[in-house]
């Protein structure tokens, strides 16, 4: 009789992973219901306490910053950022090509180039080695995506940033609760993106948010997103028309009280997540990204493990993940194309914009370390899995079993 689900045999995890999420409480709902009762909803021109600018000041405190601009989306944080920061028509924004498309849009917006630059083999993050190496006279900013929540080198970020006098925008899209020596993600270098969608960490359904300790920035990213002024919030008058990327009232009244549970669920996922890294890295084959001592607290989007199929058999990933999902598993493989594969790029399809600013042939383009992730070796578990350490348990026992059965597992993979 077989032993493996896909083959027939009984699944480890037969009612799957429990992964409620978004996770609602009678706060959160006593919280909108305020929202929606007190008649504002939206902070302009609000006759008293804004939601939104509470959750700003809520969240810069949550984050180890000193300002906090609330945002529609975290693909808009980006933008204004990148506008806040002097980047304009033609200028080129280094970004690593594995990430959401959002982080490269959001270059495209501002009417910039986006340079798309690999990544380190063990930790998924930007090769800031080979960032640098991409700056040319036309380079004004890098984004440092923290992918999955595992932030990037920030010292040497830093590094780059005084040598280079560029402007590092963390995109913190995936690192909410993320901290590196100590001090939360988002405002280590000139300013930082979050998402508040519905599938993050920290979640109003959409929504995002700029961070930043610089006064100066944060006066020109308010007016990039909103151009009348509103009581005590910085402002700066601009010449230039400005979308309205303002947050509303009751997503934001929803924030923090969603807030309010971060810092457990942080800990929680980082437990949990530390638990499933050593157990993985015991049974071998299925790596977790390489720890490292500067990084104080780990926030989660994806939990990401390394596939090698040379340790099952030389079964495809493809295959390892069918096998994983038929036992109940949810694993996923992330964002399987990186970005300079993608055909709005390849193809250049900018709107228009590809007639008035030359942009690189992203077609041509090789990022070796980051084609072989995506395409051979990424597994990904999504946050809400690690609330949960039987979740974890099951993880492990099922990786287990199919070592322990690598011919009915190579049976998987053989043609029919």
């Amino acid at each position: 009789m077989p032993q493996l689900a896909a083959l027939g045999g009984p699944p480890v995890a037969p009612e799957g992973l429990r992964s409620e999420w978004p996770a609602v409480t009678y706060d959160d709902r006593a919280a909108v219901l305020r929202a929606l009762n007190s008649g504002q909803w939206s902070r302009v021109d609000c006759r008293q306490a804004s939601e939104v600018s509470q959750f700003e000041d809520e969240f810069a405190r949550a984050h180890d910053a000193r300002f906090c601009l609330a945002l529609a989306s975290g693909t808009a944080a980006l933008q204004v950022a990148l506008r806040a920061a002097g980047v304009g028509f033609g200028d080129e924004v280094i970004v690593s090509t594995v990430t959401w498309y959002a982080s490269a849009a959001a270059i495209i917006h501002c009417g910039a180039v986006p340079v798309f630059a690999d990544i380190v083999p063990d930790t998924y993050q930007l090769d800031i080695t080979h960032a640098e190496a991409l700056i040319t006279p036309r380079t004004r900013a890098v984004i440092a995506v923290h992918y999955a929540g595992y932030p990037c080198d920030l010292d040497a970020l830093k590094s780059l940033a005084a040598r280079d006098g560029l402007a590092v925008i963390e995109d913190c899209a995936h690192a909410h609760g993320t901290a590196w020596r100590g001090r939360r993600v988002g405002a280590h270098l000139a300013a930082g993106g979050f998402s508040f969608q519905e599938s993050k960490a920290l979640t109003c359904g959409e929504g995002g948010a700029l961070l930043t300790d610089d006064e100066r920035l944060i006066a020109r990213a308010f007016a990039h997103h909103h151009l009348p002024p509103i009581a005590s919030r910085p402002f700066v008058w601009l010449n230039a028309p400005a979308p309205n990327f303002r947050l509303a009232e009751l997503p934001a009244a929803l924030l923090r009280s969603q807030l309010t549970r971060l810092g457990e669920q942080t800990a929680i996922r980082e437990r949990h997540g530390t638990w499933l890294a050593e157990e993985l890295r015991r049974l071998g084959g299925v790596e977790p990204l390489r720890a490292d001592a500067r990084i104080t607290q780990r926030g989660y989007y994806f939990f990401v493990a390394r596939y090698d199929a040379t340790q099952f058999g030389d079964v495809p990933r493809a295959v390892f993940v069918n096998a994983l999902r038929a036992e109940g598993i949810h694993v996923g493989m992330g964002y399987e194309v990186p970005l300079h594969r993608l055909g709005c790029f390849t193809e250049h399809n900018f709107d228009g914009l590809e007639a008035l600013v030359r942009f690189p042939d992203y077609a041509a383009q090789s990022l070796p370390v980051a084609e072989h992730a995506l395409a051979e070796e990424q597994l990904t578990f999504t946050q809400p899995l690690l609330l949960y350490a039987r979740n974890c348990e099951l993880v492990v026992a099922t990786i287990m079993k199919l070592r322990n059965h690598l011919d009915e597992l190579r049976s998987l993979a053989k043609p029919e």
